[in-house]
């Protein structure tokens, strides 16, 4: 499964470049919180140092990836996503993940 291959690659990304993250999947759905683990309702999701996700999402952007404009979001694939969109994706994780552990409040 593709989503399956992005969310491994985001969480080795963001893992290589240092970044407290926890990866949460569901079907074909994942998303990246910054911080320790998975978030279990809003309070928690408000609490991850989500001034991380700007730079990581620009530096996608600016790669090609569109993903959720908002750290509160779930990524998705389709079946309109091939080998060479998920290669395109797994170039761009490490500036992506550098951006944000270069982020500061």
């Amino acid at each position: 499964m593709s989503s399956a291959r992005v969310s491994a690659a985001l969480d080795a990304a963001l893992t290589s470049a240092g970044v407290t993250h926890a990866v949460a999947t569901a079907g074909n759905l994942f998303n990246a919180s910054f911080r320790a683990s998975a978030p279990r309702d809003y309070a928690e999701a408000q609490a991850q140092e989500s001034y991380r996700y700007a730079p990581f999402f620009h530096s996608l952007r600016e790669q090609g990836v569109a993903l959720p404009p908002s750290v509160f979001e779930a990524w998705f694939l389709t079946a309109a996503h091939g080998e060479e969109e998920l290669q395109q994706i797994e170039a761009a994780l490490p500036a992506a993940a550098a951006a944000a552990a270069a982020a500061r409040p």
